[in-house]
């Protein structure tokens, strides 16, 4: 398993067509641009599941949510986008962004990668 890292983000390989982004503190407009190069470069490389674990963000702005809305226009039928969240930090933007609606949301990374 290869990972990298930048301030809050650390990207994990469980397998080879399997990339996991965890994401930890707050996602705001200073941190956002960071995630978003990650995300936009893991999609580059059509793993054929992206899991963005939010289970250790405390705050989520706009920015945040940008990202997200991104990277689920980004994703094209080889790639599977999924994010893990569980805490109302995360998912009350989400559902008051109407975001749920459009992605993958599930509790846990290992249920996000069991699918």
């Amino acid at each position: 398993m290869t990972s990298f890292s930048s301030p809050n983000v650390v990207v994990e390989r469980p397998a080879g067509d399997i990339a996991v982004v965890r994401v930890a503190g707050e996602v705001d407009m200073v941190t956002a641009p960071g995630l978003e190069s990650r995300v936009v470069e893991l999609l580059g490389e059509r793993p054929r599941l992206l899991v963005i674990d939010l289970t250790e963000v405390r705050f989520f702005s706009s920015a945040g949510l940008a990202v997200l809305a991104l990277a689920h226009r980004a994703a094209d039928a080889r790639t599977q986008l999924r994010v893990v969240a569980n805490d109302t930090a995360v998912l009350r933007p989400l559902e008051l962004t109407g975001l749920t609606e459009d992605l993958s949301i599930l509790p846990d990374l290992t249920a996000a990668i069991a699918g």
